[in-house]
């Protein structure tokens, strides 16, 4: 059981289902260009360990390196909005994805999770 689901008396609030990620990514806010590990990904949005991000920036784009057509890889560029700061970890909701994007999202993610 998640921290969130206990919090919520054991139901799962998140509509989507999410994988780790952990790799460093490309973030952009308020004109300024860092780095941070993304932690987990989702069709909905991500968790970044990112104590360099200054509470002032809201909106945020995050370039992810996710499998494209025919196995190449495309560097996709997903925007969102920063919904929560618990310490180091930051987690951002996603605004708009282009359709190719949320498909390698998804199947990024399917081919992540256990199935059993």
């Amino acid at each position: 059981m998640t921290e969130e689901s206990k919090a919520t008396g054991g139901k799962e609030r998140r509509r989507f289902p999410r994988a780790c990620f952990n790799r460093l990514v490309s973030v952009e806010g308020n004109g300024q260009l860092f780095t941070a590990n993304l932690e987990e990904l989702s069709e909905g949005g991500l968790r970044l360990e990112a104590a360099w991000l200054d509470p002032e920036i809201k909106n945020i784009t995050v370039r992810v390196p996710l499998r494209g057509r025919y196995g190449l890889v495309d560097h996709c560029q997903l925007r969102g909005r920063v919904v929560r700061r618990r310490g180091e970890m930051v987690g951002v909701k996603f605004r708009r994805m282009l359709p190719r994007h949320k498909l390698q999202v998804r199947d990024y993610v399917w081919r992540s999770r256990p199935h059993y």
